[in-house]
């Protein structure tokens, strides 16, 4: 099972958090890739759950179960 992201400290995301700096910026951060990451990733997420749920009707479906 995967650690729980709050548990990990800051030197655990070095590496995400070198990818996304930038200096320049107020907030540290580049906040329009960093953003942008986010999105991709909920879109990832969005894509699995979708194949989830189409795979659980189906099983429904073939028990002969409409929980729609």
């Amino acid at each position: 099972m995967k650690t729980d992201p709050i548990s990990k400290t800051k030197d655990d995301y070095a590496d995400i958090i070198k990818h996304i700096s930038l200096p320049e910026s107020p907030v540290g951060i580049d906040a329009q890739f960093t953003h942008a990451m986010i999105i991709a990733y909920l879109q990832q997420i969005s894509g699995r759950l979708t194949d989830i749920e189409t795979q659980l009707k189906e099983i429904q479906s073939s028990d002969g179960e409409d929980q729609s």
